[in-house]
């Protein structure tokens, strides 16, 4: 095997001078010089490069920081989940923001499991989506839990094996220089229930689970995966997942509170702000008090509403397609009606009709 290095910059450092704490002494660029026995040589990891630094011979400059530089919050689209956000940066990404050397010399692991768990509707998807924009990371591979499981015997863990394929052959190349790869699950519990809790088909699921704990805390240990799992039904997972070393970051993720169900009203009528088709009379605060236990998912399905609800009305009156364009806007009142439909239940609607 041939080993090509290339040198990229020469720097002359006087050592006695260093060595007494000159301030004067600091390094300074030269053309040419001549390697001396005390002369130091520094090599740094080129991004995408097979080879592996160990041991002294890392640079400080192969480090890179694991947060997108290009990152919004504001530009997300997620609302009501910025103490959410700040609770998984402290606990799971703490320790990500240092260099490599510094958390093999405290013989640190990362956090490598993040669950997300609450009611239906709440953003869950999305923020595990947005994290992974948020890193410096492998294009995130994303799975519904239901896909993992497969017919054929052994085929199930096989899957589950193949998601984490590529971090374990980067992982052997380049160690702790590896780039971040974040696996997503959601609806996990529909793969990861509690072992022997099922009949028939338990075999099936007790092996998914075991394959999968195999692969985040096994004798292999990998320091560059993230699996981030999402579940409506926390109470369902096997307990040994939830464990430290695996998913011990849980976050919970609630309906928004009034000052969230506002962001979230902003968010999803941005657009209509920005081109004037949301009238005037539109009162987003006390639509944010209204809709009180709404989701996330449901607000937004509350502004499709009134947005389709003002539609059918102009349709109704008449008028070319261009006419009703121009003079076309929401009003509060479609915002009411709907948030009244959206709050009689179905049986409250039988007993009306009764």
């Amino acid at each position: 095997m041939m080993l090509m290095a290339g040198v990229d910059q020469k720097v002359c450092i006087d050592l006695n001078s260093a060595a007494s704490g000159d301030e004067k002494s600091k390094p300074f660029p030269i053309d040419c010089g001549q390697l001396l026995p005390n002369s130091a040589i520094i090599f740094d990891k080129e991004e995408g490069s097979q080879l592996n630094l160990v041991g002294k011979s890392k640079g400080k400059s192969a480090y890179r920081s694991i947060i997108n530089p290009d990152w919004d919050f504001q530009k997300m689209g997620i609302g009501g989940l910025d103490k959410e956000f700040s609770g998984i940066f402290r606990r799971a990404f703490a320790s990500r923001v240092f260099p490599p050397e510094f958390i093999e010399q405290l013989g640190m692991k990362h956090v490598r499991g993040i669950l997300l768990f609450g009611p239906p509707g709440t953003g869950k998807t999305l923020m595990a989506r947005q994290i992974g924009k948020m890193l410096n990371a492998r294009e995130p591979k994303i799975v519904n839990g239901p896909q993992i499981l497969d017919k054929y015997v052994g085929e199930s863990e096989s899957n589950v094996r193949k998601l984490f394929a590529d971090a374990e052959e980067e992982w052997r190349r380049c160690g702790s220089n590896s780039g971040l790869h974040i696996i997503i699950f959601d609806e996990i519990d529909a793969i990861c229930k509690q072992r022997g809790s099922m009949a028939g088909s338990s075999s099936v699921h007790d092996t998914v689970v075991n394959q999968l704990l195999s692969k985040m805390d096994g004798v292999e240990q990998l320091n560059n995966i993230l699996v981030i799992g999402m579940t409506n039904r926390k109470d369902m997972i096997d307990e040994a997942l939830l464990r430290p070393g695996r998913m011990e970051v849980q976050m919970e993720v609630s309906l928004p509170d009034e000052f969230g169900r506002l962001q979230i009203l902003k968010i999803h009528t941005s657009r209509m702000r920005e081109y004037k088709k949301l009238d005037p009379d539109v009162n987003l605060e006390d639509l944010a008090k209204r809709t009180k236990n709404f989701s996330g998912a449901e607000i937004e399905g509350l502004v499709r509403a009134a947005q389709s609800s003002a539609m059918n009305r102009l349709v109704k009156a008449g008028g070319k397609v261009l006419e009703v364009f121009r003079v076309f806007r929401v009003h509060q009142f479609a915002f009411t009606v709907v948030v009244i439909f959206l709050r009689v239940s179905l049986w409250q609607i039988i007993g009306l009709l009764a």
